[in-house]
C-alpha cells in the first residue's frame, strides 16, 4: 500500500527503513480504547524522516492526531494517515531535519536517509 492508499503509485519522498521498535501510540482529544485507556503499544515496523508505520495487536479508533512515543528516542506529535486493521500509517508533524537529529543521535549507525528521493509522478 502506497501512503495516499492509490495502488501501484508510490508518493513518498523519504525513503523508509525497516526496523521493529517497540512503541506507544496515544491517543489525542479524549479518544478511549474500549478498556478505557488512551495509549496502544505496539511495534513501529518502517519509518522516514517523514512518517511511520505502527502495528498493534489491539482494535482501537485513532483519532487524526496522535503522539508516538519511542523509548530511545523520545515522543513524536504524528497526523494519521491511514488505517487497516490494527496498523497505521503517521506523518511526523516535526520537519524531516528534527527527525533524523533525534534517532541518528540515539543510534549513530543507523543508515536512515534524511534527503529526498527524486520521484516523477
Amino acid at each position: 500500500m502506497t501512503e495516499a492508499g492509490s495502488p501501484g503509485v508510490e508518493k513518498r519522498i523519504y525513503r523508509r527503513k525497516t526496523v521493529m521498535w517497540s512503541g506507544t501510540l496515544s491517543l489525542l482529544w479524549g479518544a478511549r480504547l474500549l478498556d478505557r485507556a488512551q495509549s496502544v503499544p505496539g511495534v513501529v515496523r518502517d519509518l522516514s524522516v517523514s512518517g511511520a508505520r505502527f502495528q498493534t495487536r489491539h482494535d482501537f479508533q485513532p483519532t487524526d492526531d496522535v503522539v508516538l512515543e519511542l523509548p530511545r528516542f523520545g515522543a513524536f506529535n504524528c497526523h494519521l494517515i491511514w488505517k487497516e486493521g490494527q496498523i497505521v500509517g503517521l506523518s511526523f508533524v516535526e520537519p524531516p531535519e528534527f527527525i533524523y537529529n533525534a534517532i541518528v543521535s540515539a543510534l549513530p549507525g543507523i543508515s536512515l536517509d534524511p534527503n529526498p528521493q527524486n520521484i516523477s509522478l
